[in-house]
């Protein structure tokens, strides 16, 4: 589900939960009052959207909730708006805790699934993104492709200009690909000094272009001392059923054609 979607998901569907309480409270006696319930819309606005639909949620409950009271003739509006008193207090209280939940488990799901130097997907994130998009390819016959590259003569960089600058190399490497790809695309640094972009709805000669571009622009990114070049890989999702693995295995060994016939080159290879 897109994030428009989702908004506007969570957006209806707490609309219609506020005025489902609503009809309830109206029709329930007078002594028992539903007012504890019209947090839970509340709470599912702050948590999937943020304090802003919390707030705004907050707002049309008060105004639902003043009404009744103003309508029944148990009070008049500056009771009745004082009354809503309690409400907004344990609502703010709550929203407050709900959204400090949510940035700490967003903050650990990036933690788990980031590489923590250059903040691309890890790993074990991209090889689930492979087997997502092999899926895909594999119901709808869609395209897709998979670039892999090993930077050239890392380690003695390292030893050269110590780990520092190593590291310092590998962020800018990482910050270079994600400008030279697109916005779909997905990057990922797979240990070391080895780095993939998944190409969705890309075929291989496509694929083949866009990783002599990012190549081209890994070089011009370090146009001085040190010098980075990378060898690269390339393969295209074909008929033939395979896994993330087999892809990742099969991009590499296309790498290592690469490094073989001189580095600093690309390589095209099928499924």
């Amino acid at each position: 589900m897109t994030a428009g979607r989702r908004r506007l998901t969570v957006i209806i569907g707490t609309i219609v939960l506020v005025l489902v309480i609503y009809v309830g409270d109206v029709l329930v006696q007078d002594n028992l009052r539903l007012g504890v319930f019209y947090l839970v819309p509340v709470l599912i606005a702050t948590w999937f959207e943020g304090t802003f639909w919390g707030s705004t949620c907050v707002a049309a409950t008060v105004i639902l909730r003043m009404t009744l009271e103003t309508s029944q003739g148990t009070a008049s509006i500056p009771l009745a708006f004082f009354h809503q008193a309690p409400f907004v207090i344990v609502a703010g209280i709550a929203m407050f805790g709900f959204r400090h939940m949510r940035r700490t488990q967003d903050e650990l799901h990036r933690l788990a699934t980031h590489d923590h130097l250059t903040a691309v997907l890890n790993s074990s994130a991209f090889t689930r993104r492979v087997s997502q998009e092999l899926v895909r390819h594999r119901r709808y016959r869609r395209p897709g492709a998979l670039i892999y590259l090993d930077l050239d003569n890392f380690k003695g960089l390292n030893d050269t200009h110590g780990h520092h600058t190593g590291d310092a190399v590998l962020r800018l490497v990482a910050d270079a690909m994600q400008r030279a790809v697109r916005e779909v695309d997905v990057v990922g640094r797979m240990g070391g000094d080895e780095f993939a972009v998944l190409m969705p709805e890309t075929d291989g000669s496509v694929a083949a272009a866009a990783a002599q571009r990012l190549s081209d622009a890994l070089r011009s990114a370090f146009d001085g001392t040190p010098a980075v070049t990378a060898s690269v890989g390339v393969v295209a999702f074909g008929e033939t059923p395979m896994t993330a693995d087999d892809v990742l295995r099969r991009a590499d060994q296309a790498m290592y054609e690469a490094k073989k016939l001189g580095k600093d080159r690309v390589v095209q290879v099928a499924l």
